[in-house]
């Protein structure tokens, strides 16, 4: 690992960065961590309170940037007095500032914009999805406008995958001197501390689940799949990382089947190793994103069903290769995971390319991937 070298937004040495987070997670926190540890970046946090109730979870480290904490929730951060105050004492010593892409935050891009006429060697980028989504997963009429205002008043935007930032490109959201990619990811140096990649268990078949206990994860979805899959295998075993509010949904279900495991919200990756070393695979029905990193950092297979519309990480898994996004009905999705489950070698097959696709998304490779935002 890298020396930590604490950065001095006064001096003249490196690219002295903001990063603005409403929401602060653990994944950002460290993947963040890594990028501060280049000797050519002078890296800041200024983080909100991130949101209630939801199952998210900090870190609290002695981190490689400066970190600043700003008590306003996720959906408040870009209308806040306070946010505006702070970005406005801090702008100038900055040579780039993050603002989060988000219709909630269009205020706070506004605002930054102005700052920027009177510090104009302060650029403005952001980390972000192709176009912003409604809550009921359409894009509307709304979010494209709010989409193109980001992409035209940013002076670069960075992509979470090379595809999104080739469709953006292409459908003229963007133009192509403004916009970089750099493939969202997890810690995977933190995994490798605690892991060595080897295949799952002969004598035994599971499931993880690893994520946010919320509606969107489809946890409805996930025990109809298990129980059903329990018939045919009666030792399937479904161990569930993760908190929210939906968790009493999977309190009842554990409380009637032992074979259901709930780990509550866990962050360390010397915990997570061992659930996923017994692991078959991970299957997160619904909505996602670092949860195919996080599986195929450990090389499992990673099944979703398409049933809503997933983050733009989805586009790491290629179906049949890694995994599957199951598309059909019901019992043509059961078909598959059976068949998975029950062949050896494709179970040792997905697991080896997913471990393989991994270092392709490792942390090492988004730090080279996002520096050429700030060249």
């Amino acid at each position: 690992m890298k020396a930590v070298h604490k950065c001095d937004t006064e001096s003249g040495k490196g690219k002295k960065i903001l990063w603005l987070s409403p929401s602060f997670n653990h994944y950002k926190s460290r993947f963040l961590d890594q990028l501060a540890r280049e000797k050519e970046i002078c890296l800041t946090v200024l983080s909100g309170a991130g949101r209630e109730g939801m199952g998210d979870l900090e870190l609290d480290r002695d981190w490689a940037y400066d970190y600043q904490k700003i008590d306003v929730t996720k959906s408040n951060f870009g209308n806040s007095a306070v946010v505006r105050s702070k970005l406005r004492s801090m702008f100038k010593k900055f040579d780039w500032v993050l603002i989060p892409a988000e219709k909630k935050n269009t205020a706070l891009l506004f605002y930054a914009v102005f700052l920027r006429v009177f510090h104009p060697k302060t650029k403005l980028f952001s980390y972000c999805h192709p176009t912003t989504i409604s809550r009921n997963g359409r894009v509307t009429f709304l979010d494209n406008l709010v989409t193109n205002t980001y992409f035209k008043l940013l002076d670069r935007t960075v992509f979470y995958t090379q595809d999104s930032c080739e469709w953006a490109v292409n459908n003229k959201k963007i133009s192509r001197v403004k916009a970089y990619w750099a493939n969202n990811t997890i810690d995977t140096n933190e995994v490798a501390q605690s892991y060595s990649f080897h295949f799952p268990p002969e004598n035994r078949r599971g499931i993880v689940f690893i994520g946010r206990i919320i509606p969107s994860k489809r946890i409805d979805l996930l025990l109809i799949y298990y129980h059903e899959l329990r018939k045919s295998f009666p030792e399937l075993t479904l161990d569930v990382i993760g908190d929210g509010p939906e968790s009493h949904i999977l309190e009842k279900a554990a409380r009637k089947c032992d074979k259901i495991r709930l780990h509550g919200s866990i962050i360390d990756e010397k915990r997570i190793a061992p659930l996923m070393s017994n692991a078959t695979m991970v299957f997160v029905p619904g909505l996602s994103g670092l949860s195919v990193n996080h599986a195929f950092a450990y090389g499992r297979a990673y099944f979703t069903l398409n049933v809503v519309k997933h983050a733009p990480e989805i586009g790491y898994l290629e179906n049949g290769v890694e995994g599957y996004q199951l598309a059909g009905d019901f019992e043509s999705n059961i078909g598959v995971l059976k068949d998975f489950l029950s062949d050896r070698e494709k179970i040792r097959s997905f697991s080896m390319n997913a471990f393989k696709k991994s270092e392709t998304l490792s942390v090492d490779a988004w730090v080279k991937q996002i520096k050429r935002c700030f060249q």
